[in-house]
């Protein structure tokens, strides 16, 4: 397997195969029929050029172990394969690393921005600065990605290419974490300053911290890492929410292109996952959508898993299914929303794709250790959730209650701003966008070309749960006066279909070169594949859009000083509100907080009634 896979095939040689019993490294396992396009095209005997050889032979979207270097067989392939078997066990962790500190240094890096964070002067040219920051880390990452390209060999060149999409895919969000920042520049306070679901989340904070218990029927995971954090840093947990907002946007890139990482190579992982995340960046309160971010590539790769049963030895079917049902259970402790909307569907596509004939003692080892772990780590939380008094009673009746029930193409939680007038945007087709129009287009190829692969079935069946289960809530709201959460799946529907365009893309381009490299099994002077592009290319504009829908995103959470119904209202309170001792922040007291001499600290910093009280605005 090659590191410019997005792009192309490699025109480096491949390997020869050879029947000396010295060679470690064992063929790649036969693609499953099921898993593959009805008729693949036969690979050739005497590829025309290598670049054919490298397009019959890749697999469809799965990076193995057993990746192919596309060198010929060295002198001492012993030695050599097991120096770079052991070196494959340190690219794992420097990938995670190198994408972490990305995402973490680059909000740490905008703080010595100085701009006036409640003028939009200011907000721009501190975007604009973020911008250009970026763009000069980009530019060294393409010029080493191109290097690379020219004069490594391909088993370097993979590497360095994990490691430059890696970075770029911590810097996706961080951008936006440094936007935050700027937002919330000499203020200690948090997006909302504590208010709205606040007041109830630092109410259970503050309860945990006096050794009492919290209900059960929530993931108790963005607690305990509140109230930690607050005592690790002897602040108010309210002070907390504001490096945990930051921090938290930061890793939505890094969630979601590592959590791909287990099913896709680095390109896709950063073009597929990170793209489809963008939407769904919310840092007012960033662990839900972080939790629908990783939980569906999690999801994706169990049920890869669970195609090829037939080929996992038992004892491996009990390690993955420890694995990532473990992972599962750590997502489900940060938020449980998503596992409710999507558990029917998943477990639907379990029972599609399993290969019960010829695995199904693997499969159900790998599903029984996934759901024994799972349950380890959540049954207070799936007992609390089964409970009478568990069930959340949801009265919240709002613009998005009101909106036609099919339309999920645009979610913006409950602050639309000047869109509320007319909501959802007119359509040019019967009332339908031109986004959703190519939505429908581009999840009917990714059926066409991959509706018998595991991430199509799996994701079709993700979102058909979800949007069951959003009409049957819909339907009975009338009746019951309760809406039971039922927009959220909004957020399901959309990142499934976003993920449904990117794998049509990936299984389009796939099948162009099955078909081309087909084509030029027939002896042909001058029919030879053009050299693969360097990622380092491919990767601007990936970057570009990940980039642009940053900085947009960053922009609406910037102060907004003259309207209330948007997201710029949450960093404007944090400004304006009173700190505990009745002072005032810096530019709050430049733009209307009056400081008082009593402090307020059981009104400002932990409200005790339930809903809490909206701040009181002075213009």
């Amino acid at each position: 397997m090659v590191a410019e896979d997005l792009v192309g095939d490699t025109a480096v040689p491949t390997r020869a195969r050879s029947t000396d019993d010295t060679i470690t490294e064992p063929p790649p396992a036969a693609p499953d029929p099921a898993d593959e396009p009805a008729a693949p095209a036969p690979e050739p005997a005497t590829p025309v050029s290598t670049a054919v050889a490298t397009a019959v032979e890749t697999p469809a979207e799965i990076e193995t172990p057993e990746e192919r270097e596309g060198s010929a067989v060295p002198e001492k392939p012993v030695r050599r394969q097991r120096w770079r078997t052991w070196l494959r066990v340190v690219w794992i962790p420097l990938e995670i690393a190198v994408c972490l500190a990305a995402a973490l240094w680059f909000p740490y890096w905008a703080q010595d921005i100085e701009v006036d964070p409640m003028n939009r002067v200011g907000q721009v040219s501190g975007l604009a600065e973020l911008q250009l920051r970026l763009a000069a880390v980009l530019a060294g990452i393409v010029v080493v990605l191109v290097v690379a390209h020219k004069l490594f060999s391909p088993y370097w060149r993979d590497v360095v290419v994990r490691v430059g999409c890696a970075i770029a895919a911590g810097l996706s969000t961080g951008l936006v974490a440094g936007g935050i920042a700027i937002a919330l520049r000499d203020t200690p306070y948090p997006l909302w300053g504590g208010g709205g679901d606040y007041g109830w989340i630092l109410a259970w904070v503050d309860m945990l911290q006096r050794g009492e218990e919290i209900p059960a029927h929530y993931g108790p995971m963005p607690f305990h890492i509140i109230a930690d954090w607050s005592e690790r840093y002897d602040q108010l947990p309210i002070f907390a929410l504001k490096d945990l907002q930051i921090f938290g946007t930061a890793l939505y890139g890094p969630a979601a292109y590592l959590a791909w990482r287990l099913t896709l190579r680095p390109m896709w992982a950063l073009g597929i996952g990170v793209i489809a995340t963008m939407p769904f960046l919310e840092p007012v309160k960033p662990y839900p959508q972080l939790t629908l971010v990783a939980m569906v590539p999690v999801l994706v790769a169990l049920l890869h898993r669970a195609r090829h049963a037939d080929r996992l030895h038992p004892l491996m079917a009990l390690l993955y299914g420890a694995l990532l049902g473990g992972l599962l259970g750590l997502l489900f402790q940060l938020y449980t929303g998503w596992f409710v909307w999507c558990a029917g569907g998943a477990v639907l596509a379990f029972l599609v794709i399993t290969p019960w004939r010829r695995g199904w003692l693997s499969a159900l080892l790998l599903g029984v250790s996934a759901v024994l772990v799972f349950l380890r780590i959540t049954w207070t939380t799936v007992l609390g959730l089964l409970a009478p008094t568990g069930a959340t009673n949801d009265r919240f009746f709002y613009f998005d209650t009101d909106t036609e029930p099919t339309y999920f193409a645009m979610w913006r939680n409950d602050r639309p701003g000047a869109d509320q007038a007319l909501w959802p945007p007119p359509g040019e087709l019967g009332g339908v966008g031109v986004f959703t129009v190519l939505l429908a287009l581009g999840i009917g190829a990714a059926l066409y070309f991959g509706w018998r692969r595991s991430a199509v079935i799996g994701l079709g069946c993700f979102a058909l749960s979800a949007w069951v289960m959003r009409m049957w809530l819909a339907s009975e709201q009338f009746e019951t006066m309760t809406v039971r959460l039922y927009p959220r799946t909004t957020m399901v529907l959309l990142h499934c279909s976003l993920l449904l365009v990117g794998f049509a893309i990936l299984y389009g381009v796939q099948a162009g070169r099955r078909a081309l490299a087909h084509r030029l099994t027939v002896p042909n002077p001058g029919g030879t594949l053009r050299a693969s592009v360097p990622a380092g290319l491919m990767i601007i504009p990936i970057m570009f859009l990940i980039a642009s829908a940053g900085d947009a995103t960053a922009s609406r959470y910037m102060p907004d000083t003259t309207r209330f119904d948007n997201v710029g209202y949450y960093s404007w309170v944090a400004h304006m509100k009173r700190l505990p001792d009745g002072s005032c922040a810096r530019w709050g007291l430049v733009y209307g907080c009056r400081p008082t001499p009593k402090p307020q600290i059981e009104k400002d910093v932990l409200p005790k009634q339930w809903p809490a009280q909206r701040p009181v605005i002075k213009r």
